[in-house]
């Protein structure tokens, strides 16, 4: 076979293995295109819009239908409720959480938890599962109003932005690569039943389940002064070295101490870079905070940290340990509420900083001790004649 017959065998083959990968690429190219264009349970959900979140679910007992109601109308259902507030600061607990109302909630958890959920529902034929559902129907599914789980999400008017039933688990107690994983979901203005398949979808009205616990949650680097103050030790302050972004002075310095050992101030600086509670209490403002080793705190933690031109200064105050636990009560200036928190990290901060920051005081430079050599080049003083 000559060389031009060799080229055009070579291209035929060419042209017959280019058919096949054409093929693929352009149902690759479909495919993606048709999950892209897949619509959406609450289509152009943003939370954005969102200031309120209502979490709700059935209470076990309820009250007894009117005897001459309506067959038409809704039936009244109790529901045990958690309501989410967004503000100026982030996201707090609603006003019927008793006394935590209005502490802070952990934003990461309403985004995965919430959010996420009602954005990425699928609406169409291949997870509609029963259409036009009966009340019997939605009762097998869990979708009923007497025992859905309800999540809603409302904007700065009160007005329903999304509203959803969740009923009951796809494949509970299967595992396996048969088991389908996911929760049976109906708008609340519709009797159609969607199978949202999702691996795991956290659900409760548990208030303390939701806190933001964050006391302290500082960068390093941005610290420039940390000052310790207790009754038992009295008061150490130390600053970073003015054009120093490592070296740490005292201030002022102790006379009777050496000099400051940098890697312990720098230890004591990440201890406290992220502090967490154990527990949120109340109010601060109805917390009787004497009896509790607050007024005045048995230990005052003061950290200032420095971003650009903006300088903060954060305020820890420690008390005494709450009876029967490993906890200790504290309130922060980041904080409106009482908080206890845990033993192990209070106790560093209760032993002095004389202990371990600093060097022991040695001799002056030119104060001989006994037993020294002569300073004068070896020579001794002559003795008097």
């Amino acid at each position: 076979m000559n060389l031009g017959k060799s080229n055009l065998v070579l291209g035929i083959a060419a042209i017959v293995l280019l058919v096949p990968t054409w093929l693929s690429l352009r149902s690759e190219v479909e495919l993606f295109t048709d999950l892209a264009q897949v619509p959406k349970l609450f289509g152009g959900f943003t939370a954005d819009n969102v200031a309120g979140v209502i979490l709700g679910e059935p209470k076990a007992e309820q009250p007894a239908p009117q005897p001459n109601q309506d067959p038409n109308q809704k039936r009244q259902i109790d529901r045990n409720l958690l309501q989410f507030v967004r503000g100026d600061k982030g996201w707090t607990l609603g006003a019927n959480s008793g006394d935590l109302s209005g502490a802070p909630v952990l934003r990461e958890r309403i985004d995965s938890d919430v959010f996420k959920h009602l954005a990425e529902i699928k609406n169409d034929k291949q997870v509609l599962v029963q259409p036009l559902a009966s009340e019997q129907q939605l009762e097998q599914y869990g979708l009923d109003e007497l025992h859905a789980f309800v999540v809603k999400a409302v904007d700065a008017q009160n007005g329903t932005i999304a509203e959803l039933f969740v009923g009951k688990e796809a494949s509970p107690g299967q595992f396996g690569s048969e088991a389908v994983r996911g929760v049976f979901v109906r708008r609340t203005d519709s009797t159609d039943v969607i199978l949202y398949e999702v691996p795991y979808w956290r659900r409760d009205i548990k208030a303390d389940q939701w806190l933001d616990r964050t006391v302290l949650k500082l960068e390093p680097t941005k610290v420039q002064r940390i000052a310790l103050k207790s009754g038992t030790y009295g008061e150490f302050v130390f600053a970073k070295k003015p054009g120093s972004d490592a070296t740490w002075e005292a201030a002022p310095a102790p006379e009777d101490l050496g000099a400051i050992r940098q890697t312990e101030v720098e230890g004591l600086v990440q201890r406290l870079r992220w502090v967490q509670a154990a527990d949120v209490r109340m109010p601060l403002q109805r917390a009787n905070k004497k009896p509790l080793g607050l007024e005045p705190p048995q230990i005052e933690v003061q950290v200032t940290t420095k971003d650009g031109d903006l300088e903060k200064t954060i305020m820890l105050a420690i008390g005494t340990k709450v009876d029967g636990k490993n906890e200790v009560y504290a309130h922060s200036s980041e904080h409106a509420f009482l908080l206890t928190l845990p033993a192990h990290v209070v106790s560093p901060l209760e032993r002095s900083p004389r202990e371990y920051c600093f060097d022991p005081k040695g001799p002056p430079p030119n104060e001989a001790k006994p037993g020294d050599a002569p300073q004068d080049g070896g020579k001794k003083p002559e003795e008097p004649k």
